[in-house]
């Protein structure tokens, strides 16, 4: 699939890290205990529009194939 997805690290505890990449081949190892999951309903055109704070990331995503967000706690 040659588009934008999210990706969320899923475990026991809840919820982990966001990524979003192009290719789920290009995702880091996810975290003890966790696995990647897509997000079905992942739009990128909605997501920026109400959030811009998004765009640098998306940029990082389409430039390296793959960019992370650590979870907050």
């Amino acid at each position: 699939m040659n588009r934008l997805q999210k990706f969320v690290e899923q475990g026991a505890e809840g919820p982990g890290r966001t990524a979003y990449a192009l290719d789920p081949a290009k995702l880091p190892l996810p975290n003890a205990g966790f696995e990647w999951r897509v997000a079905k309903d992942f739009r990128p055109g909605e997501a920026i529009l109400a959030d811009q704070r998004l765009k640098p990331l998306f940029q990082r995503a389409l430039e390296n194939g793959v960019a992370l967000v650590s979870a907050i706690d």
